[in-house]
Order: C-alpha cells, then structure tokens, then sequence
C-alpha cells in the first residue's frame, strides 16, 4: 500500500479558490487574481491549460470555481457574473451576468447528482441565487436569508431529516448563523453558532447511514473555532487546537472518517472521526500565510491547498477506489 507523500508547493501562482474534478483523480482546477481560471495535475503537480474568463468590470478576481457532478464544465464567478466552461475546450457555453456576490472568496455549490443545477451568492451578498444550466436566466434569486453575508453554502441530500422530498442548501455566514433552504428559497432551520462561521462540512453518504456503529452524521463549520453540529441536538462538539487563527476551510474525506482543516496562519491539521467526536491527529503541513481554499480529490489521493500566490499539494496516499483499492480496519 502507498503511504503518504511529502508536500510539493507550487510557487508565483494567482492563487484562490481550487476543487478537483469529480471524474478525474488527479485533475483540479483553480481561480485567482487574473482572470482565467487553471487546469493541473495533481499527479505530476504540473499546469495543464489556462482559460481565460469574459468579464465586462475591472475586477479580474475569480472567487469560487467548481466542477458540475458529470467533470464535463468548470462554474467560476468572476466580479458579479457567473460563467461556465466546456472543460475539454475551453469554450464559454453560459454566462450569468449580476447574479454573484463580488469577493475575494464567495459560495458556490454543484448539486452532486444533477449537473445542471448550482447555486451562487447573490449580488448583496446576504441571499442566493438558484441555476439551472440549462436555462439562460437564472431560475430564482432568494429574499435576504441573513444580515450579514454569505460565506459558503453546500448542497444536502434528501436523506437528511429536514426536507425528505426535496434538496436541501446549508449556508454559513458572516453573522454567525447557519440557514437550511429549500431550493426554492423557502428557510427551514435556523442554526445559531454564536460566532462567524467561514466553512462547511458535512459527513458524505446519506444521513445517518453509520447510526447502527454508533456515527451520527454531523456538519462541521470553520471560524473562530470549529463546531460540530448533530440535526436535532444542536452543537456537540468545539475543535480548537489553531488557538487565535481563524479556521478558513473545513473538508471531509470521501468516507467522514478523517476531517481536515485549513486556518489564517497557514496550517493544515487533521481529525480522526468517532461516534462521539473528533481526535487530533496533528498538523499536516505549513503554508508562510493565510489558507485561502482547501480541496480533495475524489479518490482520497491528493490534497490541494490555495496561499499566498502558492498551492500546496500532498499525496495522502494509496486510491480508496479501483485496482489499487484498500481500506482501512478501526
């Protein structure tokens, strides 16, 4: 079995934000300062394609970029507009002009079993705004769901206990609230954190698919600390090992079983997860500055960070799926 691999750091970058294709395991792509948005791969640490994006403003900044489900097109929202591009082309096949909030870093989420559906942060920033890919308007934009703005939002399966017979969005936001939202706007739960809430993790697979092992599904948020939320309980848990830093990024694995978190002075730490909380397992790696955005590849293999025009790249080990298939035993 392969082990872990050392850090590789990719320097004199425009950094951002950065997701990896859902179909490819070593391809990720990433967004920054000049206007394009950039293919690597993780495998050889290696840039393969710059695309670059149509904006009619003077900002160049692109704030959030995803893959949709099928891998086929990368979403970036670049000043207010949100485009999507052919992957294997390059060609601009939609755009969304005034519908995204205009940040450094911003929401934007890709329903994991339908590619043409996503959601953005609307232009004021405190709402959101509904796509579908296959209309050339955008399907809704919300009401104001918080006073303050919208840091992140995550798609939820219908599996999870508020909205059986539709999916649901969770948002994050500056106000230190957490919103359950239909996809048609309509507020659900109100999950008060007390702080400012930056990121969101929820564990993967259906809701409560581990209950009979004794795993509740949780979802963690990055800020001033990390919190654990259980559906019906509220905050269980406070993960505070970065002290005074800011957790900016908070991801699963593709099983739950290990957590990562990302922090404003540059360090990566890991969890192990167990029915009743998380266990520190110690840091992982060290950027000079702030963690901008922090993903994983599809298969468990890579890890991807965004600093100060740098990535970090880490080889985690060993693919959780395919010919070179393993698991663990706990």
């Amino acid at each position: 079995m392969e082990g872990e691999g050392k850090v590789h750091f990719i320097r004199n970058v425009p950094d951002g934000a950065v997701t990896f294709s859902p179909k490819d395991r070593y391809l990720f792509c990433t967004g920054g300062c000049d206007g394009r948005v950039h293919l690597y791969s993780a495998r050889s640490a290696s840039i393969l394609q710059r695309y670059a994006l149509t904006n009619p403003g003077f900002s160049r900044n692109t704030s959030a970029v995803k893959f949709t489900c099928d891998g086929r097109k990368i979403l970036a929202t670049i000043s207010s507009r949100l485009a999507a591009i052919d992957v294997e082309t390059g060609t601009q096949v939609q755009c969304y002009d005034d519908c995204s909030w205009s940040n450094a870093k911003t929401g934007l989420a890709i329903d994991p079993f339908c590619w043409y559906s996503a959601v953005c942060v609307k232009v004021n920033g405190k709402g959101l705004t509904m796509i579908d890919l296959r209309m050339r308007l955008p399907v809704l934009v919300t009401p104001d769901l918080h006073i303050s703005t919208v840091t992140d939002v995550v798609f939820l399966t219908n599996s999870w206990p508020w909205a059986h017979s539709e999916k649901t969005l969770l948002t994050a936001s500056d106000d230190g609230h957490s919103k359950v939202v239909t996809f048609d706007g309509k507020p659900l739960v109100d999950v008060t954190a007390g702080s400012t809430l930056t990121s969101i993790a929820a564990t993967p697979g259906p809701f409560d698919a581990m209950a009979d092992f004794g795993f509740s599904s949780v979802v963690m948020f990055g800020g001033p600390e990390v919190l654990g939320y259980i559906p019906d309980v509220g905050i269980q848990e406070s993960l505070r090992e970065h002290g005074s830093a800011a957790v900016s990024s908070v991801r699963y694995n593709s099983s739950g079983s290990t957590l990562y978190t990302a922090c404003s002075k540059g360090v990566v730490r890991r969890y192990r997860r167990y029915p009743h909380n998380h266990v520190y397992l110690g840091e992982v790696y060290r950027h000079h500055s702030k963690i901008t955005d922090m993903a994983i590849s599809c298969y468990d293999e890579f890890l991807v960070t965004s600093s100060e025009r740098t990535f970090g790249i880490m080889k985690l080990g060993s693919p959780n799926h395919g010919v070179t298939e393993y698991c663990e035993l706990t």
